[in-house]
């Protein structure tokens, strides 16, 4: 018996009118990245895979976990990984390229496929795709609030209108130390109370136990992180005026937000600023995206002390999110052959239509007239030249309105100028 292959598990296939959902997905974000000053780059899969644990976390679920190695060709060649994330990778790229020379501030874009090692669940997957914002150079709070609403903005032009946003801050390095340090005096109290995982993050990494899934630890985080005792406490002056002022600016922009004292998000990276967008539409795992502040990413990655923010949407949550019933791009115009005779004469008008930015095709199965209207219907395309042998002797084509039920005798000469017009017509009509 011949084996049947099917897709690797934690992967997935995008459908026809799933990859038109991603695809305009994508084109949205480039238009609203633009706005905004975003420059797009494409970086390759493939990573040293001290980039991520330098930057991640050699403690975080990602490294010790998620990550994907490949076999080394020899032990000459460096650990290589595929990607688990953008930010540290557009840090190198930023790095490498000594881009900071060039200018003081510098904004990226980028879309692509990222992947992760982990047990694969609804909306987490083992390669996933990201569109994210990076920028760097600024320690501005009014950056922050950009990267919020830029964030935002995407999720509205994509069409999600079921979201939270949920904001927090983790201060500025010594801040973030000193909140380590109550977490793991008041925590320890409780240790035989956490899970096996996070009793183990308790001595490595404490903060880590605010990221962890576990209902029981989740519990324990909360009831730490509003305590009076613990507060903002551990925050500086200048942090917290810094908070204040961005939940401020998310105010007067009309930008509703929960202040959520345990959003650490599950990177090392972050300070100051996190933040993290939900939608109830995707079940327990209901993050959409999430960015914040790395003040000091660059600078563990060798680089200068710059400061920078940015964020990350995830576009398979993003599509479960939306309504899936959106249908492929069919084309506008489906050319139609009665006699095998006529078939080069209508690969011809195919291939001038095309010539003319007209979606158009037309059918290479040897179907009847009445197979080939009959999938024209059916794959909701508005318009069908039919080729036939005695218009065509007197230099004519039948232009038939699939919507209207209508047909017209229209000159070969004419057609492309025609059917733009009756397109053009259509669309305004809709």
């Amino acid at each position: 018996m011949i084996k049947t292959y099917k897709s690797i598990r934690g992967t997935y296939d995008f459908s026809p009118e799933e990859a038109c959902q991603f695809n305009k997905i994508a084109e949205k974000a480039r238009h609203i990245f633009a706005l905004y000053g975003y420059n797009e780059i494409i970086l390759p899969f493939l990573e040293e895979e001290g980039v991520f644990v330098r930057s991640v976390g050699e403690t975080t679920d990602i490294v010790e976990k998620q990550i994907f190695r490949i076999a080394k060709r020899n032990d000459s060649d460096s650990d290589i990984v595929l990607r688990p994330e953008g930010t540290a990778q557009v840090v190198r790229y930023y790095l490498e390229h000594a881009l900071y020379k060039q200018s003081d501030f510098n904004k990226f874009s980028y879309i692509g496929a990222m992947f992760r090692g982990e047990r694969p669940q609804k909306g987490r997957l083992r390669q996933f795709h990201h569109i994210g914002a990076e920028a760097m150079g600024s320690d501005s709070i009014f950056l922050d609030a950009e990267m919020i609403s830029l964030a935002l903005r995407l999720l509205d032009e994509i069409g999600i209108t079921e979201r939270k946003l949920n904001v927090n801050t983790l201060g500025c390095q010594v801040d973030k130390e000193k909140f380590m340090s109550l977490l793991k005096k008041d925590l320890s109290a409780r240790r035989n109370e956490l899970c096996p995982d996070c009793q183990r993050r308790l001595l490595k990494n404490p903060l880590r136990i605010l990221d962890c899934k576990q209902e029981n630890c989740k519990k324990i985080a909360i009831s730490f992180c509003l305590s009076e005792t613990t507060g903002k406490t551990y925050l500086c002056d200048d942090c917290n005026n810094k908070f204040q002022e961005l939940l401020k600016l998310l105010k007067s922009s009309n930008i509703d937000y929960v202040y959520n004292p345990c959003l650490v998000r599950g990177l090392d990276y972050y300070t100051n600023t996190v933040f993290e967008i939900t939608s109830t539409a995707l079940g327990s795992q209901d993050a959409i995206g999430a960015g914040g502040r790395y003040n000091n990413l660059i600078k563990n990655l060798g680089g200068p002390d710059i400061p920078a923010s940015g964020f990350a949407l995830g576009v398979e949550r993003v599509m479960l999110a939306l309504n899936k019933s959106q249908a492929q791009i069919s084309p506008d115009v489906f050319i139609a052959v009665i006699g095998e005779n006529l078939r080069d004469e209508g690969f011809k008008m195919l291939r001038d239509l095309r010539s003319a930015g007209v979606h158009c095709d037309m059918d290479y199965c040897a179907k009847s007239l009445r197979g080939q209207l009959r999938y024209a219907e059916k794959k909701d395309i508005n318009f069908v030249v039919i080729v036939a042998d005695e218009e065509y002797k007197q230099g004519l084509v039948i232009l038939k309105d699939m919507k209207a039920s209508t047909q017209d005798k229209v000159k070969k000469e004419d057609l492309i100028e025609v059917v733009r017009g009756a397109i053009a017509d259509g669309e305004g009509a809709a």
